[in-house]
């Protein structure tokens, strides 16, 4: 990623934080929408995979870059907030719009420290900072996260099929 491109790709960033609270909304209000914290999983790595694509981040470091942070267990390691988030006191609904909100405070808080250190607030800190809230939830909500990705790349592919149908019909019209 060309680094001119940087403020562009922080935008689509918080863009994509938007579209998945969006996104979450609209499913809450069809009546027809059954919606768990799995699904707002879902939608939002589905979100995080697509837009690492879209800056050119490669998917699989940062999740090598979140396990190898585990390990190491760094004293100001922007990865290591803790969640004080109680599943059973809140819907999953609730909770997973908590650790959203949570992620966020902790993305702003990470750019206030990046200004006061000279550390670099970029797309793929952003992109690590929220993979680690995402897996976190995961991790609460006793969730299985290669099934849960497993189900992201499902998705993407018929998404990918669905697009595919929808441009071949397209072209047969003309």
């Amino acid at each position: 990623m060309q680094v001119n491109n940087e403020g562009n790709s922080l935008g689509a960033f918080f863009k994509m934080i938007d579209l998945i609270e969006d996104d979450i909304s609209e499913m809450l209000e069809d009546e027809n929408s059954e919606l768990s914290g799995y699904e707002c999983l879902i939608i939002s790595f589905n979100c995080l995979t697509l837009l690492c694509r879209q800056v050119e981040i490669n998917f699989s470091q940062i999740e090598d870059h979140y396990s190898e942070s585990r390990k190491n267990q760094f004293d100001e390691n922007p990865l290591d907030f803790d969640s004080d988030l109680n599943l059973k006191e809140y819907s999953e609904i609730e909770t997973f719009n908590l650790a959203l909100e949570e992620t966020e405070n902790t993305l702003t808080a990470f750019e206030k420290r990046c200004k006061k250190t000279g550390e670099l607030f970029d797309v793929w800190n952003c992109v690590l900072i929220m993979y680690a809230s995402l897996r976190k939830y995961c991790d609460k909500a006793n969730l299985n996260y290669i099934e849960l990705i497993a189900d992201v790349v499902k998705l993407q592919s018929n998404l990918e099929k669905e697009k595919k149908v929808e441009t071949k019909d397209t072209n047969t019209l003309n």
